[in-house]
């Protein structure tokens, strides 16, 4: 009992000191992504740390298998390094003990990452969905940056506004488009609105006092027209992170209950998460095996090639299965792989004296 908790304890708090740590590189990496999406309009900048919050659910599932297969490793590695290990084995415990000691706070940290991908990350993915609308229908109004050149979605228009009173208001306003049949169109207004459009990636651009110029590229003959009103569609940019979030932000329970293929790779995805982090744990165990000569850290190199090898094959079968060119099964079948991996290295020395008894045994009996 006492061993236990010690082994518990030491790979426990070096599990969650290294989670903390990826998650800062992870939200800071997000971060600076959001800031950068805020400066340039395309995201409200009061919204900012409130998707941050929001999406930490999201990160950690992937981020806790990856910080208890190191906090083990240096945990390990430091046991070994003090000789600690060898003392524990001298006194009877195999490996197979120490892995079953390893596994109940492993099976923990899996029920965890259950509960946050099964249920927690879809409700704050729901609301970073949602925030996100919020932004392109208050802020949207507002995607025009006073003294900056902005393309819409096609890249055939660029406005320019010269100032903004109000979020929906702007004043001195240039409007350009390219026509599809060569033409082109240049509007200058003193002041406009946006109006909102049934397609949420739409809006209407209103424009007062002003004139419009038409014609062709390299011909003298244009079209001038003054207007006291005029109004213009606009296509806002997409947002890649509102598309991405459409199926992760899916309740567990819908998903269960639909036939679609990309539904049912991300269920599958959600289920093999808390099996990732009982892997990697018995992985974990003899690649952290190592001596004082030569060090704590020789073996991180390789366990971590290792664990990206396996996420990243994950990764790419979960694509795969979405674009039907994998069943599902495969998913587990991965996992699968890297399981029996990870219990031939835990077993590797019991089999390799075993199979030199059988050998020597062969050897002894008589021709």
């Amino acid at each position: 009992m006492l061993l236990f908790r010690y082994l518990s304890t030491s790979s426990m708090l070096a599990t969650v000191a290294v989670t903390l740590v990826l998650l800062l590189i992870v939200t800071s990496g997000r971060l600076a992504k959001y800031l950068t999406q805020a400066s340039s309009g395309d995201l409200a900048a009061d919204l900012v740390f409130s998707i941050i919050l929001f999406r930490i659910p999201d990160f950690l599932p992937l981020i806790i298998p990856l910080g208890l297969f190191v906090g083990i490793l240096l945990a390990y590695g430091r046991f070994y390094v003090d000789s600690e290990m060898t003392v524990i084995e001298a006194t009877g415990v195999s490996q197979g003990k120490i892995l079953c000691m390893t596994m109940l706070p492993a099976t923990l940290i899996s029920m965890l990452v259950a509960a946050l991908t099964l249920w927690v990350a879809p409700a704050s993915l729901a609301r970073v969905g949602a925030l996100l609308e919020e932004s392109r229908n208050t802020h949207g109004l507002a995607l025009f940056r006073a003294g900056k050149f902005q393309t819409d979605r096609a890249g055939d228009s660029v406005v320019y506004v010269e100032s903004l009173p109000s979020r929906e208001r702007f004043e001195g306003v240039v409007l350009v488009e390219q026509r599809a049949d060569g033409g082109i169109m240049l509007v200058r207004a003193n002041s406009g609105r946006i109006l909102p459009a049934d397609d949420p990636n739409e809006r209407f651009v209103e424009l007062q006092n002003g004139r419009l110029y038409e014609g062709l590229i390299g011909s003298r003959a244009y079209q001038l027209t003054s207007f006291g009103s005029y109004t213009e569609r606009i296509e806002l940019r997409r947002e890649a992170e509102q598309v991405k979030l459409k199926i992760d932000a899916l309740p567990t329970r819908e998903l269960l209950r639909s036939d679609e293929l990309a539904h049912r790779a991300a269920l599958h995805w959600r289920f093999s998460l808390p099996a990732t982090v009982i892997v990697v744990a018995i992985l974990a165990v003899p690649l952290s095996r190592t001596d004082r000569r030569r060090g704590r850290y020789t073996k991180m190199l390789p366990a971590i090639l290792i664990y990206l090898v396996y996420i990243v094959s994950l990764s790419g079968v979960r694509s795969m299965v979405e674009s039907a060119q994998f069943p599902v099964f495969t998913l587990w079948l991965m996992h699968l792989v890297f399981f029996s991996l990870a219990l031939l290295l835990v077993y590797r020395r019991e089999l390799q004296r075993l199979l030199r008894s059988r050998s020597m045994a062969r050897t002894a009996l008589p021709s």
